[in-house]
């Protein structure tokens, strides 16, 4: 039997039973469950059980395939070496639970050293150096997750929905073109300070669930942006630049593919834009968009 994909929106509550009822199938305890993260996937700490959780939205063929992905790029990195973070193979995974597909990983205690920019320049310079796999991965290509996500808005303005759905219409084409005129190679696809934990002296680059083949500036435009988005410090960015070798700002289609960047951060944040910091921090990037306001800043999530 096919099962079905679990449409309602990932909140607390959903991805906490989620998170209880697969626990309990694998004879772990959840009592002291720490929520890290709430957005593509529901992140979750069990320190005591040296586990960290992810609930993903749903259990459908899509996700599936992400999942299975994400868990074969994870022991593939770790087989060649690479600072990354392993799934636990000592238990069964995925699992199903409340509609949703959950995986388990090895938990990094929090570390004294907070990774810094140039730590993310490094590790991508290495990431891009390193052959596509033995396995197939897909070609980059946002837009599939974000009209996922604008099918399945809620508790959102339907002009915002609307909005963001002509501008991913009018970017798609764009953006392939860009792409096309690229050479392409291995990327993360998710490349962000977030995205680093430290483990005594070594810095891991974790989550790859956008690991995929694609022009490897993208990996570049996260901590572009940031600098206009984000007030990251010019200087910080410039060491971030020399660190990776290359400023991306000044590379051909840089504009059509923050563009396209934006988008996929303001449809993200959409999914938990309902009430509260995420639903006020939502309203100022859509004024933003709508006005072409490149320079208005926003707030990390």
């Amino acid at each position: 039997m096919k099962p079905a994909a679990n449409h309602e929106g990932l909140t607390r509550a959903s991805a906490t039973q989620a998170l209880l009822t697969a626990c309990k199938v694998a004879g772990l305890r959840a009592d002291q469950a720490d929520l890290l993260r709430l957005g593509e996937n529901a992140i979750y700490a069990l320190p005591h059980e040296g586990l960290v959780v992810r609930v993903a939205r749903s259990d459908g063929e899509d996700t599936g395939r992400k999942v299975a992905k994400e868990l074969a790029v994870a022991r593939w990195l770790m087989s060649r070496g690479f600072p990354a973070v392993g799934p636990r193979d000592d238990l069964t995974q995925p699992l199903r639970a409340e509609g949703r597909l959950v995986t388990f990983w090895e938990y990094i205690p929090p570390s004294r050293t907070e990774p810094g920019l140039t730590n993310l320049a490094m590790l991508l310079r290495e990431f891009h150096t390193l052959p596509e796999p033995d396995f197939a991965l897909p070609a980059l290509d946002p837009f599939p997750t974000m009209w996922r996500r604008l099918e399945h808005a809620h508790g959102v303005k339907k002009q915002d929905v609307d909005f963001l759905s002509e501008a991913c219409a009018r970017s798609e084409t764009l953006f392939h073109d860009v792409v096309a005129q690229h050479p392409t190679g291995l990327i993360h696809g998710d490349a962000h300070r977030g995205n680093l934990l430290g483990r005594g002296d070594q810095v891991l680059l974790i989550d790859y669930e956008a690991v995929a083949v694609g022009p490897q500036a993208w990996d570049l435009l996260p901590t572009a942006i940031a600098v206009d988005r984000f007030a990251l410090p010019r200087l910080e960015y410039d060491a971030f630049c020399r660190s990776y070798g290359q400023d991306v700002t000044s590379s051909e289609g840089y504009e059509e593919l923050r563009t396209v960047r934006e988008l996929g951060m303001t449809t993200w944040l959409m999914q938990n834009a309902q009430s509260g910091a995420a639903a006020e921090e939502f309203t100022v990037r859509m004024e933003s968009l709508r006005k072409g306001d490149r320079e208005r800043h926003w707030h990390a999530l």
